[in-house]
Protein backbone atom coordinates (compact mmCIF):
# COMPACT_ATOMS: atom_id res chain seq x y z
CA UNK A 1 0.00 0.00 0.00
CA UNK A 2 1.36 3.41 -0.93
CA UNK A 3 1.24 6.54 1.17
CA UNK A 4 -1.12 9.33 0.12
CA UNK A 5 -1.60 13.01 0.98
CA UNK A 6 -4.68 13.65 3.12
CA UNK A 7 -7.78 14.62 1.10
CA UNK A 8 -6.09 14.04 -2.29
CA UNK A 9 -7.44 11.81 -5.06
CA UNK A 10 -4.76 9.28 -4.10
CA UNK A 11 -6.00 9.36 -0.51
CA UNK A 12 -9.53 8.56 -1.67
CA UNK A 13 -8.01 5.57 -3.47
CA UNK A 14 -6.12 4.60 -0.32
CA UNK A 15 -9.43 4.50 1.56
CA UNK A 16 -11.00 2.22 -1.03
CA UNK A 17 -7.94 -0.05 -1.02
CA UNK A 18 -7.79 -0.17 2.78
CA UNK A 19 -11.51 -1.08 2.90
CA UNK A 20 -11.29 -3.76 0.21
CA UNK A 21 -11.37 -6.62 2.73
CA UNK A 22 -14.55 -5.56 4.49
CA UNK A 23 -17.03 -8.43 4.53
CA UNK A 24 -20.50 -8.04 3.11
CA UNK A 25 -23.06 -6.77 5.63
CA UNK A 26 -26.44 -6.78 3.87
CA UNK A 27 -28.50 -3.66 4.48
CA UNK A 28 -25.61 -1.61 5.90
CA UNK A 29 -25.88 1.22 3.38
CA UNK A 30 -25.16 4.94 3.42
CA UNK A 31 -24.18 7.65 0.95
CA UNK A 32 -22.52 10.73 2.39
CA UNK A 33 -21.19 14.07 1.25
CA UNK A 34 -18.24 15.40 3.23
CA UNK A 35 -17.14 19.00 3.52
CA UNK A 36 -13.83 19.86 5.15
CA UNK A 37 -13.38 23.57 5.79
CA UNK A 38 -10.09 25.36 6.35
CA UNK A 39 -7.92 22.86 4.45
CA UNK A 40 -4.57 24.20 3.16
CA UNK A 41 -5.94 24.28 -0.41
CA UNK A 42 -9.36 25.59 0.64
CA UNK A 43 -12.64 23.80 1.24
CA UNK A 44 -12.65 20.14 0.19
CA UNK A 45 -15.82 18.31 -0.82
CA UNK A 46 -15.96 14.57 -1.40
CA UNK A 47 -18.37 11.69 -1.07
CA UNK A 48 -18.55 8.06 -0.05
CA UNK A 49 -20.97 5.29 -0.90
CA UNK A 50 -21.26 2.25 1.36
CA UNK A 51 -23.41 -0.62 0.09
CA UNK A 52 -23.92 -3.85 2.03
CA UNK A 53 -21.17 -2.80 4.41
CA UNK A 54 -18.55 -2.21 1.71
CA UNK A 55 -16.98 1.04 0.59
CA UNK A 56 -17.85 1.01 -3.10
CA UNK A 57 -17.02 4.63 -3.97
CA UNK A 58 -15.02 7.52 -2.58
CA UNK A 59 -14.19 10.51 -4.77
CA UNK A 60 -14.10 14.28 -4.91
CA UNK A 61 -17.31 16.19 -5.46
CA UNK A 62 -20.81 15.92 -4.08
CA UNK A 63 -23.55 13.41 -4.72
CA UNK A 64 -26.88 15.01 -5.66
CA UNK A 65 -28.82 12.49 -3.57
CA UNK A 66 -26.56 11.78 -0.57
CA UNK A 67 -28.39 10.66 2.54
CA UNK A 68 -26.01 12.30 5.00
CA UNK A 69 -23.88 15.43 5.06
CA UNK A 70 -20.75 15.42 7.22
CA UNK A 71 -18.89 18.63 8.02
CA UNK A 72 -15.48 18.93 9.66
CA UNK A 73 -12.95 21.66 10.26
CA UNK A 74 -9.66 20.60 8.70
CA UNK A 75 -7.82 20.37 12.02
CA UNK A 76 -10.49 18.05 13.44
CA UNK A 77 -10.61 15.80 10.37
CA UNK A 78 -6.83 15.61 10.29
CA UNK A 79 -6.59 14.79 14.01
CA UNK A 80 -9.18 12.01 13.65
CA UNK A 81 -7.36 10.32 10.77
CA UNK A 82 -3.87 10.84 12.25
CA UNK A 83 -4.87 9.26 15.55
CA UNK A 84 -7.01 6.47 14.10
CA UNK A 85 -9.84 7.74 16.31
CA UNK A 86 -13.35 6.31 15.97
CA UNK A 87 -15.64 8.86 14.25
CA UNK A 88 -18.14 8.57 17.12
CA UNK A 89 -15.71 10.51 19.31
CA UNK A 90 -15.66 13.41 16.86
CA UNK A 91 -19.45 13.36 16.59
CA UNK A 92 -20.07 13.18 20.34
CA UNK A 93 -17.62 16.01 21.03
CA UNK A 94 -19.11 18.27 18.32
CA UNK A 95 -16.04 18.19 16.06
CA UNK A 96 -18.03 16.43 13.32
CA UNK A 97 -21.45 17.72 12.29
CA UNK A 98 -24.03 15.45 10.71
CA UNK A 99 -26.85 16.72 8.49
CA UNK A 100 -29.69 15.01 6.69
CA UNK A 101 -30.56 11.44 7.64
CA UNK A 102 -28.04 11.39 10.48
CA UNK A 103 -29.63 8.27 12.01
CA UNK A 104 -28.48 6.40 8.89
CA UNK A 105 -24.88 7.17 9.91
CA UNK A 106 -25.21 6.96 13.70
CA UNK A 107 -27.29 3.78 13.84
CA UNK A 108 -27.42 2.24 10.36
CA UNK A 109 -23.65 1.93 10.00
CA UNK A 110 -23.15 0.55 13.51
CA UNK A 111 -22.37 -3.03 12.33
CA UNK A 112 -19.53 -1.61 10.22
CA UNK A 113 -18.24 1.19 12.45
CA UNK A 114 -17.98 -1.10 15.48
CA UNK A 115 -16.28 -3.96 13.62
CA UNK A 116 -12.66 -5.15 13.88
CA UNK A 117 -12.34 -4.53 10.13
CA UNK A 118 -13.16 -0.86 10.63
CA UNK A 119 -10.66 -0.65 13.48
CA UNK A 120 -7.97 -2.05 11.16
CA UNK A 121 -9.07 0.38 8.42
CA UNK A 122 -8.63 3.38 10.74
CA UNK A 123 -5.16 2.15 11.77
CA UNK A 124 -4.15 1.71 8.13
CA UNK A 125 -5.25 5.24 7.24
CA UNK A 126 -3.31 6.64 10.20
CA UNK A 127 -0.19 4.77 9.06
CA UNK A 128 -0.33 5.59 5.33
CA UNK A 129 -1.66 9.16 5.29
CA UNK A 130 0.72 12.10 4.84
CA UNK A 131 -0.38 15.48 6.17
Amino acid sequence: MERARFLSADWFGLNVEAASGWPERPGVDCSANYEVTGAPDGKVRYHTVIRDGRLVEMASGKLADAEVGIVYKYADARAEVASGEHPDLAFMSGRMKLEGEYARWVYGLRPLLDSPEYDAFRSTLAEYTDF
